[in-house]
């Protein structure tokens, strides 16, 4: 069964020839499937085991700001030995995490990014599965899977062009989007930010705490950059809550626990003899500049629906029309552009991927 794979080349593990990928859809009932290296596809069961739950809790909350998307990455992902570049290979639904929570030169960003590890499961005594022919089984397969959840609470100010940002950049003294309320620091935003919007929003690779998706229903997310103090009231309720030793993190303690990653091993370096004729797993550099630059242009998709969605959420009546055109444009180059994603992480040397 062919499986849509979110998967991002992290770092060498297990041992010098297993790898991990990031994957929010490989699961414990995964583990001993075959896993092709060069297609990035999952196969059929071909061992079977004992499934082995190692609970290594920890966590940590970090403020950042204007980060762009390798930033996020490595936060989220970690970095890879070697020097070895961070790849998304396929899954463009889950990548856009990364890039709504990314900035560029027409918006200013300040977020909260709460990172839970929770714990991992492995496969033990293993051996091969009745009636499968592991030479069928091509040369590897998921050992482990790894479990954690990210959430980032963003605030941020959107401006329709980079002018507009430049220029607020260079008169304001305020930097930082998350801040002490007074009067005097509300007013100089205000003063050069009246022609964008104020957002906060929170996103997470898995289903958000009632809690707090109660918090962002109840208050304003969206407020003109004349007036931004509705939503630093909503900003002010996040922050209380992801820091109150009875909220967020208690909250996330009571939810089921996400897949982050999973970890392939070579089935003749676990001891299975008999398989298809081991081979290293390999990046390839070939394409590198290809896949940067499609997945930059799909990070500037992302971002720009984004855009267009937060200046809708505070349009006049007279505003819309024109408002909402330009969110259905936006809608449409995103789809294009992850069309384009999917077809250049597989065939990079077509032309349309030469950007």
């Amino acid at each position: 069964m062919k499986l849509t794979l979110f998967l991002l080349t992290m770092i060498w593990s297990f041992d010098a020839f297993s790898k991990v990928y990031y994957s929010k859809q490989i699961k414990d009932s995964d583990l001993g499937k075959a896993f092709s290296t060069q297609s990035h596809q999952v196969g059929d069961h071909c061992l079977v085991g004992q499934i082995s739950y190692h609970k290594d809790l920890s966590g940590s909350l970090d403020y950042f700001q204007r980060v762009n998307s390798s930033n996020i990455r490595r936060r989220t992902f970690g970095e890879v030995h070697g020097g070895v570049n961070l790849f998304i290979i396929a899954g463009s639904v889950s990548t856009s995490m990364t890039h709504r929570n990314a900035t560029d030169n027409k918006t200013m960003t300040s977020q909260l990014h709460l990172k839970l590890d929770e714990g991992y499961s492995t496969l033990e005594q293993r051996s091969v599965k009745d009636g499968k022919d592991i030479s069928q089984c091509g040369t590897h397969f998921i050992y482990q899977v790894n479990y954690g959840r990210d959430i980032f609470i963003n605030t941020r100010l959107h401006f329709r062009t980079e002018e507009d940002f430049k220029r607020f950049v260079i008169k304001i003294k305020i930097r930082l989007l998350f801040f002490k309320k007074t009067f005097t620091k509300i007013r100089e935003i205000e003063k050069y930010a009246e022609n964008a919007v104020f957002s906060v929003d929170v996103n997470s690779n898995g289903p958000l705490p009632a809690e707090l998706q109660a918090k962002l229903n109840a208050k304003p997310t969206h407020c003109s950059g004349k007036n931004i103090s509705p939503c630093l009231e909503t900003l002010a309720s996040l922050v209380d809550y992801s820091f109150d030793a009875n909220g967020l993190v208690k909250d996330l303690a009571e939810l089921e626990k996400v897949p982050r990653s999973f970890v392939v091993a070579g089935f003749q370096d676990s001891g299975h003899y008999g398989a298809q004729d081991w081979q290293a797993v390999q990046q390839n550099y070939l394409y590198e500049k290809t896949w940067h630059a499609v997945e930059a242009h799909f990070g500037d998709a992302v971002r720009t629906l984004q855009r267009a969605e937060a200046f809708l959420a505070v349009a006049s009546e007279s505003e819309k029309p024109q408002l909402e055109a330009q969110k259905v444009a936006a809608e449409q180059a995103l789809l294009d552009a992850t069309q384009l994603r999917e077809t250049c992480f597989a065939s990079p040397w077509l032309g349309q991927c030469q950007l």
